[in-house]
């Protein structure tokens, strides 16, 4: 008989069949593997495990796409009420700065005409005169002192615009004449009114405004010249003095002697009266000015292309202008569906006020 011992004998837990199911994990979470179908069960739980795990990367980078989307949309609607305030700020300052622009244009119109800013005008020259004469004694008195402006050419002469004698040789007319005659070459003459084409004198040197801008004639530069010729003009218009050019108003006669258009001969020149009245004065921006700048005259004499450099005589008999320009009215017209612009002649002509010859260089 086989004794027992006091301690109890260790007994080894039998190793698990094949084929018998595995054993569940011991208090620290361990698997106990059998020999092949453990081994498969591991792996299985190693790849379930591997899928849960992509399963949790994939919703966190789902996450951070989404946030970074709301981001991205944020950014851009900021951006946008961004640019939207950029723009209506800078809407808002052109703006003000066109209100600005038109009121700074009336109150300097205003103050121009009240003549704010301005030293006080010197005491015009001279007296009005108390004679008037009639239109008749105007032409009989001055015709003489009425030249063609032109050319010659070989045995051609040609007829640009219209001239007048101020003083023995020395003869005023339009800035843009002088530009046009030079532009026809030859050489440049005048041939007195009235006198058969016997009387022609050469014009030796010829003298714009020098603030005369080519291809504003007639409005907005001084458009007046001299010219210097080669002889002795046995007539000469007067000129009006300050006290009469400060007087010129609408309303006013205005006589033009000239030489329109096709009734212009340069061989043997015959001048043509026209009589009109005087509209408005102004200054060279065509704004209502003091009567010392108000060198712009509007009349309404009917003058033709030739007319230019004609002078313009007050009821007195004297030269308040020089004749520049007509002014055309522009009206916008359909025609076969189509938008444009017809050019009219208007009723209104520009004269140069005869002062503004102070300012042209001795020829």
């Amino acid at each position: 008989m086989l004794r027992s011992n006091d301690k109890r004998a260790r007994q080894t837990p039998a190793a698990p069949q094949e084929g018998s199911p595995p054993r569940p994990p011991d208090a620290d979470g361990r698997v106990g593997v059998g020999v092949g179908v453990d081994v498969e069960t591991a792996q299985r739980i190693v790849r379930d495990a591997v899928v849960q795990a992509m399963q949790r990367e994939d919703k966190a980078v789902a996450l951070v796409r989404a946030k970074a989307n709301e981001a991205k949309r944020r950014v851009a609607r900021n951006n946008l009420l961004l640019g939207l305030g950029v723009v209506a700020a800078l809407v808002a300052v052109a703006v003000a700065g066109v209100v600005a622009y038109r009121s700074r244009r009336a109150a300097d119109a205003l103050a121009r005409e009240v003549g704010l800013g301005r030293a006080p005008a010197t005491r015009p020259s001279g007296a009005i005169p108390e004679q008037v004469l009639s239109g008749r004694a105007i032409f009989e008195q001055n015709r003489l002192a009425l030249y063609v402006m032109g050319y010659m050419a070989d045995n051609r002469i040609g007829g640009c615009c219209s001239a007048f004698a101020i003083a023995p040789n020395l003869l005023a007319t339009n800035a843009h004449c002088v530009r046009d005659c030079r532009a026809r070459g030859g050489t440049p003459i005048v041939t007195q009114n009235d006198s058969m084409g016997k009387t022609r004198f050469r014009i030796v040197a010829m003298s714009a405004h020098p603030a005369y801008k080519s291809g504003q004639a007639g409005a907005g530069s001084p458009d007046v010249a001299l010219l210097r010729i080669d002889g002795k003009a046995p007539r000469a218009v007067t000129l009006a003095n300050d006290a009469e050019l400060r007087a010129i108003g609408p309303g006013d006669d205005a006589y033009v002697i000239g030489f329109p258009g096709r009734l212009m001969d340069p061989l043997s020149p015959s001048a043509t009266f026209l009589e009109g009245r005087i509209g408005r004065v102004t200054g060279l921006d065509d704004e209502a000015t003091t009567p010392d700048r108000a060198v712009l005259i509007q009349h309404d004499a009917v003058t033709r292309g030739g007319n230019s450099g004609s002078p313009i005589f007050n009821q007195y008999g004297h030269v308040i202008g020089i004749h520049a320009a007509h002014i055309d009215d522009e009206d916008d017209v359909t025609i076969d569906g189509r938008k444009t612009k017809v050019t009219q002649s208007s009723p209104f002509r520009i004269g140069m006020r005869i002062d503004l010859l102070q300012g042209v260089p001795a020829p």
